[in-house]
């Protein structure tokens, strides 16, 4: 048994402020098999609690399963257990990392990454020599963490009565935690800390613009060094901006100060640099990213430099792509740095950025598994034999939208099927927990005999690019990359001198690819990089693209989205391409990294996937509708070419709807067609004939589909409307007795004293039905005393009198006051212009004609 002042193994540990805690640790995990602890930086929670629980009644014959968010972190906090036990890693510490294991049949403690867990729990369940989980740094949020916790929670309570968990955080809703995982025991601890004077410096220059950070970074080291002692440790959102302010301080600085890079993907032997101590005469500056935030002591640091930034992927639906989004800490991962400073002694904190901004901050950083690409876990889940999430406990349940979209990928690439079941095909590729595309890329190059390759492009990807780049040139072409490798591999020397070989990098890849091999069972084939293209489409359906045209470097995507390169290059050239990495543009994305595909492999390949489409389309060049078959996959068009056999239904609603749109004058109207519908506005304006049809322009457009497509049948064109019968199309729509009351309520003529038969004119005026207008010449009017009604007597005409020329010389719709009291007046007129003609005194007993002079009667 470990006490808190006694030795683990056989060397004695300083007392930490978890220890205190450690038997109320114990009796939550005795009593209630799960507990929460919350302890900043410091306390020793870490390392401390899983070495006193090591002598537990419930851990006999069972391990303590550690996890731990980086793999950094994995391997320090091992080591460090390890040299407490004054063993060797391996022995009764171990641990196990991606592409590295230090685990014996004697360990009892294994730390691992989150990741690692999730394999391991998918291959046992049940977790049989599995005693306690402990979830180190919860408060990070990971995808896997929050995975993990959810199968391990599922494992807890169906299939293990004996398995305790444990979840501890520094900065984080505990409470949250203890709730999910039945209202645990939340021990709270003091941290050891020493005091850190925070000082807020916003990065603006004397003009108040923003610096740009490498400037505004090296001014704050700067003043730091002269203002406090100690070894500095500068966090930084990247490894592009870690390198750029390493040339700078590399220029600038005294030769007794040390400058360092520590990130994920660098070698260990170069991250082991970072935590060796400097000698009395020396200063060390460690340029970090967020992966120095937790878990791990630098020792000799006590002053801490916060850019403020941290780089988290983020996953968009719209887009369906993940890209690396560079963000502003939350407060409680400013809090974490800044605690860096006060490990071993008092120390400083510089934050770049105002008091001010600080409180803008969000209080923590958004969980990985409300941001990222989820189709790892749905994969994951659906191996589980879990199709919905809420089928398990969450902190947070997964995006439903980013769930669905994950789900259709999965569904694509074969390992769901209909139901969301996962398939045989689906196990194979979740077994070696790489991204999903990857391990369906790979699995189907194998069939091809290009498995090696497969499992090299999904190394390269994995991992950051290989090659950097001046400011003046970028190659996206994959296949730069994998020559460079071949060439390396082959102990060649490269040729090309505009980029610069991380060959720090190129030994990660070829690990990761000897890896992924051995999982698959993959052997040794020969490698044909010119078949790149042809494998990533399996990976990434999606993202097959066809160029627009041969004059730009735009491509439209299989997903429907555009993509661009910004300038030509050996890819975009070609017809097809397979778009491999994207910036987030939902609309038209850059394409960082692509490779060439052929039409060829695409036929071959996604022949099953190809859909025949006919459509029709208006050409508002020739105004006709064009038909066409086209062979498609997702919105890219393979093949297409026109057709006669025409879909008379549909090819009746486009025309439609292009006569709505450029108006009814395009129909063959004749004036006895428009006297009709004029006739039918002023019956149905009076509303004395019932259930009359609206036939304004209006309402004609509305309900063209009732009555005039019956009557387009083969009609193609506008200039085929010449030959519909629109009088035929147009009577369909009133019933005969309707045409018979038109005919009698609103006649096209009158016949006039004179025996003439004259047209009634029904029009608008000003926009409103105005009463039939009739125009006559007067004479002809001679003997009729009112004046003439339609539509049963109801309405009067508007009679427009007419001199012999034919020019108006009186409107009326009252003829008998007409003759009363105008007659006169116009009939001096009228004889003075037109002197042969019959210009009566009494007109009601005169004789109508239409001649010059009436004949006179026969004797």
């Amino acid at each position: 048994m470990i006490t808190e002042e006694a030795s683990a193994g056989q060397g004695k540990m300083p007392v930490l402020p978890i220890q205190k805690h450690i038997p109320e640790i114990k009796n939550a995990l005795q009593t209630h098999r799960c507990a929460v602890i919350k302890a900043p930086p410091g306390a020793g929670k870490t390392t401390r609690v899983p070495l006193a629980l090591l002598d537990e009644p419930w851990l006999v014959n069972k391990k303590i399963i550690l996890l731990e968010p980086r793999r950094l972190a994995a391997i320090s906090c091992a080591s460090h257990m390890a040299h407490l036990f004054k063993e060797k890693l391996g022995q009764t510490i171990g641990y196990q990392i991606r592409l590295d294991r230090k685990i014996s049949k004697k360990t009892r403690i294994e730390v691992i990454t989150e990741g690692i867990f999730t394999r391991k729990i998918q291959n046992d369940p049940s977790l049989e020599n599995v005693g306690l989980v402990v979830f180190d740094e919860f408060h990070e949020r990971n995808i896997h963490s929050d995975l993990g916790l959810a199968l391990c929670l599922d494992c807890f309570e169906a299939l293990r009565n004996d398995l305790r968990i444990l979840v501890m955080s520094a900065t984080m809703n505990v409470w949250a935690v203890s709730t999910l995982i039945g209202n645990a025991p939340v021990i709270v601890s003091k941290g050891k800390t020493f005091p850190v004077e925070t000082i807020y410096i916003p990065t603006l220059d004397r003009g108040k613009k923003v610096l740009p950070l490498a400037i505004a970074c090296s001014l704050a080291i700067k003043r730091a060094l002269s203002e406090f002692h100690g070894d500095m440790l500068v966090f930084l959102p990247g490894v592009k901006e870690i390198q750029g302010l390493y040339s700078i301080l590399q220029d600038n600085l005294d030769s007794k100060i040390h400058v360092y890079t520590l990130y994920g993907n660098l070698s260990q032997e170069k991250q082991a640099r970072a935590f060796r101590p400097s000698s009395l005469s020396e200063r060390k500056i460690v340029l970090a990213t967020s992966i120095a935030e937790t878990s791990i002591t630098i020792e000799g640091v006590n002053i801490v430099i916060d850019a403020g930034l941290m780089r988290i992927p983020m996953f968009s639906p719209q887009t369906g792509m993940s890209i690396l989004s560079t963000m502003k800490v939350s407060k409680a991962s400013a809090d974490q740095r800044r605690g860096r400073a006060g490990r071993t002694a008092p120390g400083r904190c510089y934050r770049l950025w105002s008091e001010y901004d600080h409180q803008m901050l969000q209080p923590f950083t958004k969980p990985e598994i409300l941001s990222v690409d989820l189709a790892p876990v749905v994969l994951e889940l659906a191996a589980w034999g879990v199709s919905d999430p809420e089928q398990l406990k969450w902190i947070d349940l997964p995006d439903k939208n980013s769930f669905e979209q994950a789900k259709i990928l999965l569904k694509t690439l074969g390992a769901l099927d209909e139901n969301g079941q996962i398939t045989l095909h689906g196990k194979k590729m979740g077994s070696a927990g790489l991204h999903p595309r990857l391990a369906h890329m790979i699995i189907k190059a194998d069939e091809k005999g290009q498995g090696l390759l497969a499992c090299r492009i999904a190394a390269i990807l994995s991992e950051r690019d290989i090659i950097h780049f001046g400011q003046t040139r970028f190659d996206p072409d994959i296949r730069l990359r994998l020559e460079i490798m071949e060439t390396l591999i082959n102990k060649e020397k490269i040729w090309q001198k505009d980029f610069k070989v991380n060959k720090a990098i190129v030994r990660s890849v070829l690990a990761s690819e000897k890896k992924t091999a051995k999982d698959f069972g993959i052997k040794h084939s020969k490698i044909d990089i010119e078949k790149a293209g042809a494998l990533l489409a399996h990976a990434y359906p999606d993202r097959i693209a066809r160029r627009r045209n041969k004059q730009t470097n735009t491509f439209l995507l299989a997903s429907g989205k555009g993509a661009f390169f910004n300038e030509t290059n050996y890819v975009s050239i070609n017809e097809y391409i397979i778009a491999i990495h994207l910036d987030g543009n939902p609309k038209n994305a850059k394409i960082f990294l692509a490779a060439p595909y052929s039409k060829k492999n695409l036929e071959h390949d996604f022949c099953d996937s190809f859909k025949t489409m006919r459509t029709l389309s208006w050409d508002k060049k020739s105004l006709c509708i064009k038909a066409k078959e086209s062979t498609i996959l997702g919105e890219l068009v393979i093949e297409q070419h026109t057709i006669s056999d025409i879909d008379q239904d549909l090819s009746c609603d486009i025309l439609i709807t292009q006569i709505q749109k450029t108006g009814l004058g395009l129909l063959p109207w004749t004036k006895k067609l428009m006297s009709l519908k004029e006739r039918i506005q002023f019956l149905k304006s009076t509303g004395l004939v019932p259930d009359l049809p609206d036939v304004s322009d209006k309402a004609l457009k509305k309900q063209m589909g009732k009555w005039l497509k019956p009557f387009l049948s083969g009609v193609l064109s506008f200039k085929q409307l010449e030959k519909i019968d629109l009088y035929a199309a147009f009577v369909s729509m009133i019933t005969w007795e309707q045409e018979k009351t038109i005919e009698k309520m609103a006649p096209t003529h009158i016949v006039v004293p004179s025996g003439s038969k004259k047209p009634l004119k029904y029009s608008r005026k000003n926009g409103l039905l105005d009463s039939p207008v009739l125009e006559v010449r007067l004479q002809e009017m001679f003997g009729l005393c009112s004046t003439p009604k339609i539509a049963g007597g109801t309405i009067w005409v508007t009679l427009h009198l007419l001199s012999p020329a034919g020019r108006p010389v009186q409107v009326t719709k009252d003829l008998e006051s007409f003759w009363k009291k105008t007659y006169k007046d116009v009939k001096k007129d009228l004889m003075g212009r037109y002197p042969k003609h019959f210009w009566p005194d009494d007109p009601l007993y005169a004789r109508p004609t239409s001649r010059v002079k009436p004949k006179r009667r026969a004797q």
